[in-house]
């Protein structure tokens, strides 16, 4: 059961960032570099719009149905009843109207019904991107942090809060960038714009690694206690592995940063944009890589969810 529940939370978090992702992308680093280098959005542009779109129904879609598998999984867990019986659907009953973890719930599903009515709208402004991020930052309360009954739990809380909003823009925006690669490399015209995008993101990327890396120092500090328990205790050393994945997916960042961003720049400003598709496919099998390694980080997410910390 246990594991089970991992996986659902891994699942959940991981369709919560990239819902936020997409609009995150498309509003910070699309948009600003559309309207600075063409001034108006061409047809490769709308398609992967469009496809922006599709991922986020099809995100928000992850996000329901594993938002109610992670509600059965918990009652199953309270009741210690097969997951399937009659006297679960009690327990269900009684976690949505007299638990924090229920009323979080109710207030998630309501949201994500209506940003449902808003992708169904085509709305993808930002009235729809502030639901998605808000989807994603009201997950801090379903945390140890939301259950933290001490005066630091307000500060835990909003550590919670930022390094969930903050992974929307990296690692979440590497799905975004992934598919905009794809559709560049389809397209063999606009490399000035190709080359924006991804000096503004990786900008971005910049600022979210080290405000990941500062509320992430706040977290660990405060949940593990001491630096003998991050080698002592199981949630220490799950710690300890995803520190390890964040580094590596950082140095794959950092060869985008100051190698291929750079050489790519160059060339757009030379204007030989015939070895641009190279540079291209070598950024995107970077990007990849940097995406495996943030569904290692995920997974490992949703065990130390369920894993007590030290200091609790």
């Amino acid at each position: 059961m246990e594991y089970w529940l991992a996986l659902i939370r891994s699942v959940h978090i991981g369709g919560s960032i990239l819902l936020a992702s997409g609009f995150a992308f498309r509003l910070i680093v699309l948009m600003p570099a559309v309207k600075a280098v063409c001034g108006a959005a061409n047809e490769s542009q709308s398609r992967f719009e469009d496809c922006l779109n599709r991922v986020a129904f099809v995100s928000l879609i992850i996000v329901i149905l594993s938002s109610a598998a992670w509600l059965w999984l918990v009652a199953a867990s309270i009741s210690g009843e097969a997951m399937f019986s009659g006297t679960q659907l009690e327990t269900v009953e009684t976690i949505l109207f007299r638990a924090q973890f229920g009323r979080l719930w109710l207030f998630r599903f309501a949201c994500c019904l209506g940003l449902g009515v808003l992708l169904l709208m085509r709305n993808r402004g930002l009235t729809s991107a502030g639901l998605a991020v808000l989807i994603l930052a009201s997950l801090g309360g379903a945390g140890h942090a939301g259950a933290n009954p001490s005066s630091i739990g307000p500060l835990l809380l909003a550590g919670d809060i930022g390094h969930l909003v903050i992974a929307a823009i990296w690692p979440g925006g590497l799905v975004p960038l992934l598919l905009y690669l794809c559709e560049a490399r389809r397209s063999s015209d606009h490399w000035n714009l190709v080359v924006d995008v991804v000096r503004r993101f990786s900008a971005l990327s910049l600022t979210a690694v080290a405000l990941l890396g500062a509320t992430g120092l706040i977290n660990a500090y405060n949940l593990v206690g001491s630096f003998q328990a991050l080698f002592d205790s199981n949630y220490g050393k799950l710690l300890l592995f995803k520190i390890v994945l964040f580094v590596l997916m950082i140095g794959f960042g950092a060869q985008n940063l100051l190698v291929l961003k750079p050489r790519l720049m160059r060339l757009a400003e030379v204007q030989k944009q015939g070895e641009s598709p190279k540079l291209v496919a070598a950024l995107f099998r970077n990007v990849v890589c940097e995406t495996i390694l943030a569904t290692g980080v995920l997974l490992v997410v949703g065990l130390l969810g369920v894993t007590p910390p030290p200091m609790h």
